[in-house]
C-alpha cells in the first residue's frame, strides 16, 4: 500500500522490529513493579524485626515475613488478634458439629503456618495432643522452637502426610483452601479423609461471594460456569509457590466436592468477612 506522496506504508512487522512492542512495554513495567514490591516488602520485615515489641503475655512472635506469609499483614496486634479470633471461630463451628474440642484426643492444624491460631489452642487445652502441618519449611522450624505442647511436621506440596489412617478426631485448615489450585485440592481432600477418625469433623475456610467481587468480568463468567478460580499474583512470585495464590469456590460446587469423601457437608458464610466455612463428618467405622 502507497502513502500519499508515493512511499510505501511500513509493514507491521518493520514497525515491530524498529520500536519494542507496547505489551513488551507492560511486561517490562509489571516485572519491574513486581521486584520493588518484593524488595520493599523485605525491608519493611526487616525494619518490624527491630522496632516490634514481644507480646506482653509471654508468647512468642514470629518473624515479620511469618506473619506477613501468613496474612499479608506485619503488625504484632493485627497476628495477635487474628489468631485468636481464629482460634474462638473454629471452637465454634466444631461445636457446632457437635464437636467439643477439649475432648478430642488429637487435632491437626494443617496449614498451621508460624502458628498463628494453634498458639491460642495450646494455651486453652493443654489435655489435647496437637500437631501442626505446614510445607513452609521455616514456618514450621520456628515453631518447633517456639511452640512448646504441639508436634510439627513440614509437608512436601503433595501427600501423604507422616500420620496412619484415621489418627485425628478433629482437623482445620484456616486459609488453606482458598489458595489451592484445583489438582492440589483435591490431593488433599483426600489425603485429609483419610487421617480423619470415623465421626471426626474437618473445618475448612475458604473465599465467600463477596471475596469474589474483587474477580474481573472474565474471572466472574468462569467461576459461575466451572465454580472455581484460580489465580496467580506476580507480585508474590518467589514469595509463595506457583501453586498457592489465590482461588475462589462457588457453595454448590465445595458441597459436591466434600459430599464425594465426606457426610453431613455444610456450608456458612462467616459473618462481615470474605470468607466462608466448610463443615463435614467423617463416615463411620466401616467407611
Amino acid at each position: 500500500m502507497e502513502l500519499a506522496d508515493g512511499r510505501n506504508k511500513p509493514s507491521a512487522r518493520r514497525d515491530s522490529s524498529q520500536s519494542p512492542p507496547q505489551s513488551a512495554l507492560r511486561r517490562a513495567a509489571r516485572n519491574l513493579y513486581h521486584l520493588l514490591f518484593r524488595l520493599q516488602l523485605r525491608f519493611r520485615c526487616w525494619f518490624a524485626d527491630r522496632t516490634t515489641f514481644p507480646d506482653s503475655s509471654g508468647l512468642p512472635l514470629p518473624p515479620a515475613m511469618l506473619r506477613y506469609r501468613v496474612s499479608e499483614l506485619l503488625g504484632r496486634d493485627d497476628f495477635l488478634t487474628i489468631g485468636k479470633g481464629c482460634a474462638a471461630m473454629m471452637q465454634r463451628y466444631s461445636r457446632t458439629m457437635g464437636a467439643d474440642l477439649s475432648q478430642a484426643r488429637r487435632v491437626l492444624d494443617f496449614g498451621c503456618g508460624c502458628g498463628r491460631t494453634l498458639r491460642w489452642f495450646l494455651r486453652d487445652f493443654p489435655g489435647v495432643e496437637f500437631h501442626g502441618a505446614d510445607v513452609d519449611a521455616e514456618a514450621v522450624a520456628w515453631c518447633g522452637r517456639n511452640l512448646p505442647g504441639a508436634t510439627f511436621v513440614r509437608n512436601q506440596p503433595q501427600p501423604p502426610l507422616p500420620y496412619p489412617d484415621r489418627h485425628f478426631d478433629l482437623i482445620y485448615c484456616l486459609s488453606v483452601f482458598t489458595h489451592l489450585d484445583e489438582a492440589m485440592q483435591d490431593l488433599w481432600l483426600a489425603e485429609l479423609s483419610r487421617l480423619l477418625a470415623p465421626r471426626g469433623v474437618i473445618l475448612l475456610t475458604v473465599h465467600n461471594a463477596l471475596a469474589a467481587e474483587v474477580l474481573d468480568a472474565a474471572g466472574r463468567a468462569e467461576l459461575l460456569a466451572a465454580g472455581f478460580v484460580h489465580r496467580r499474583s506476580r507480585k508474590l512470585r518467589g514469595i509463595v509457590p506457583d501453586w498457592y495464590h489465590t482461588t475462589f469456590h462457588t457453595r454448590d460446587y465445595l458441597l459436591r466436592r466434600l459430599a464425594g469423601r465426606f457426610d453431613e457437608v455444610r456450608y456458612e458464610t462467616v459473618p462481615g468477612g470474605p470468607q466462608a466455612i466448610v463443615m463435614a463428618r467423617a463416615g463411620g467405622a466401616g467407611r
